[in-house]
């Protein structure tokens, strides 16, 4: 998205999302339209009021107000009769008013929180959709601000600025127009001051965009801080980093308070600075009204006079809500940049409805960026449906980066990788990921039941059976039956109320559910004691029977059995074969199998 895109445009594109509740919108405008036409009316009635005290009703002539009064009594009307006349209106005006004014905040604030609920929901999906590249270059605070703060200044613009406009805006625009009926002479004298307020407007917005944007950077610094340090209090405290987190945390809120009260500085002097010409235009044109002398009746003065008074209300509030206008266009704008932002590509069109699990992999060659250093370099190898594959070497050598591109969590541009024969580009993501379980040394689970986090995602039909199941076959069942509410034990975010070995453990019953041909365990046994690791790996080897297994392990005895195994190193297959063949040759393997390699 153009960074210099107009503010008219981005409000355009913002219009898209309130179109589908168009109705909503209109009662909006008429119950303000009718508040503010109700606001102008009662200022007409000053002359029929004053007029009336004064004794200086004409029969027929008057305001508006009047002429309606005369409309309706007909001509049977008496003077006399003005005083009930002048109260029933009084009376119905006011509760028209009310009306006006519910029906206009009400069905404004339907379109708006629908429009944030609507926008919370696009980003958020987009989000789930956003390909391994953005969260690798992006943090998560500032990713957790888009949905939170971002969305909040955009319901500022939708909410509190539209209803601002809207009410005060029609209110203006009434008072105009009734100064104009009364006396459009004189009024030309307040026109005066409007190329002033124009650039005056036009100057602080300007500003008030600039300063809404750094704003929203700083935020995200907020989150980010504040997220890391919840993540890691435990690493935080052991490792003395309490002042240095309260250092960050103090250097990226001070940012932001400064940015806020920059703008705080703009929001209140930009009203004064509008509302000078405003109230000096209104000044000059009570100076000339004053010396109309006998031109115009006590009543048609009174109320000519309060319409003008009332006119540098609205004006100033429509000049206060410039800031929230601002803000929400550059919430907007920076929304809409992350929408456009390209999502993960899925251009494969194969659909398999069955798959062996034979992967072949020819002279494979990746780097994270274009032009970029090659993490990967001439890799090929193959591993038969239902057998297993064992991927080993130093940290840094590949391995899981070859997970991920078989996986599709990033595109290859220079070999193959084919899965029955078909390379992994031409399948559907869904349809190459339903085949796939994968367990990984960094294990996520979510503030819900162990019984919904192992029956996750399409899964979450499974019966209790086949959950229990999956979780015995894990040997997990040891330990969830021992928590307070079995498998219906809500283990808190992350996992928090497990220990490392039972989150790991759990995340294997899910991989275990899903029953897919393609197992992938990238260092699933890392977090096990020996125990735990002993009745795993039993399990897996009972799991592995009839599935494409790849395994990257950190201890080379849990591996011996695997039926190929490959040695990796600086992105390269230094060595190919199973325990027996590498052993014999006595080389990279022999020497990492020999000193007990154990990947830190």
């Amino acid at each position: 998205m153009n960074n210099n895109q107009s503010d008219l445009a981005i409000y355009g594109r913002l219009l898209k999302y309130v179109l589908p509740m168009w109705v909503m919108f209109l009662f909006s405008v008429l119950g303000f339209s009718i508040f503010s036409g109700v606001q102008v009316l009662l200022a007409d009635m000053m002359q029929l009021i004053v007029d009336y005290i004064g004794g200086n009703m004409v029969k027929g002539d008057g305001g508006l107000s009047a002429k309606v009064m005369w409309a309706l009594g007909g001509d049977d009307f008496v003077l006399s009769d003005a005083r009930l006349w002048i109260v029933v209106m009084m009376v119905i005006l006011g509760v028209v008013r009310g009306l006006g004014y519910f029906a206009g905040n009400y069905f404004i604030a339907i379109v708006s929180h629908s429009l944030v609920h609507n926008l919370r929901c696009e980003l958020f999906q987009k989000m789930l959709h956003m390909p391994s590249s953005y969260y690798d270059h992006n943090s998560s605070g500032m990713m957790i601000s888009k949905i939170t703060f971002n969305v909040e200044q955009v319901t500022g613009a939708a909410v509190n600025a539209t209803k601002v406009v809207l009410r005060e805006g029609t209110f203006a625009i009434g008072l105009i127009i009734f100064l104009l009926y009364a006396n459009w002479k004189l009024t030309m004298v307040f026109f005066l001051a409007l190329p002033v307020i124009a650039i005056t407007v036009y100057w602080v917005g300007k500003r008030f965009r600039k300063i809404s944007k750094s704003i929203q950077n700083a935020m995200g610094e907020v989150n980010q801080v504040t997220n890391e340090s919840i993540s890691a209090y435990r690493e935080i405290r052991l490792y003395d980093g309490v002042s240095y987190e309260k250092k960050r945390f103090d250097d990226a809120s001070r940012r932001n308070r400064s940015r806020n009260i920059k703008m705080a500085f703009y929001n209140a002097i930009s009203p004064s600075v509008i509302q000078f010409p405003v109230v000096l235009a209104t000044g000059v044109l009570v100076w000339i009204a004053l010396g109309l002398g006998g031109e115009m009746s006590p009543g048609a003065f009174v109320a000519y006079l309060s319409a003008a008074l009332f006119l540098p209300k609205p004006m100033r509030q429509l000049a206060d809500v410039s800031s929230t206008i601002q803000k929400g266009l550059a919430a907007a704008q920076d929304i809409f940049e992350f929408i456009d932002t390209d999502q993960e590509k899925d251009t494969g069109t194969y659909v398999s409805k069955t798959t062996k699990g034979d992967i072949e992999i020819k002279d494979l060659s990746f780097a994270y960026t274009p032009g970029g250093d090659k993490v990967l370099r001439n890799v090929s190898l193959r591993v038969g449906a239902g057998q297993s594959l064992a991927l080993v070497g130093l940290s840094g050598s590949g391995k899981s980066t070859l997970v991920s591109l078989i996986s599709r969590f990033y595109d290859h541009s220079e070999g193959e990788i084919l899965i029955d024969g078909v390379d992994v580009r031409d399948y559907t993501l869904e349809s190459l990921r339903d085949k796939m379980a994968l367990v990984t040394q960094q294990v996520t689970l979510f503030n819900d039941t162990v019984f919904n986090n192992i029956a996750y995602g399409k899964m979450a039909g499974s019966s209790r059976e086949r959950v229990r199941a999956a979780a015995e076959a894990a040997h997990a069942i040891e330990f969830i039956d021992k928590l307070p509410n079995g498998l219906d034990t809500i283990i808190g975010e992350d996992g928090v109320m497990l220990s490392g070995g039972q989150r790991q453990r759990l995340a294997i019953a899910r991989a275990f559910l899903k029953d897919a041909p393609i197992l992938i365990l990238d260092e699933a046994t890392s977090a096990l004691d020996n125990r735990a690791e002993s009745h795993i790996q039993q399990a897996m080897e009972e799991v592995m029977k009839g599935r494409t297994t790849i395994v990257i392990a950190h201890r080379l005895s849990t591996i011996e059995h695997a039926d190929h195994i490959v040695v990796m190193e600086a992105g390269q297959v230094m060595e190919q074969g199973n325990h027996a063949d590498l052993l014999a040759l006595n080389k990279r393997y022999a020497q990492l199998y020999n000193k007990n390699f154990e990947e830190q």
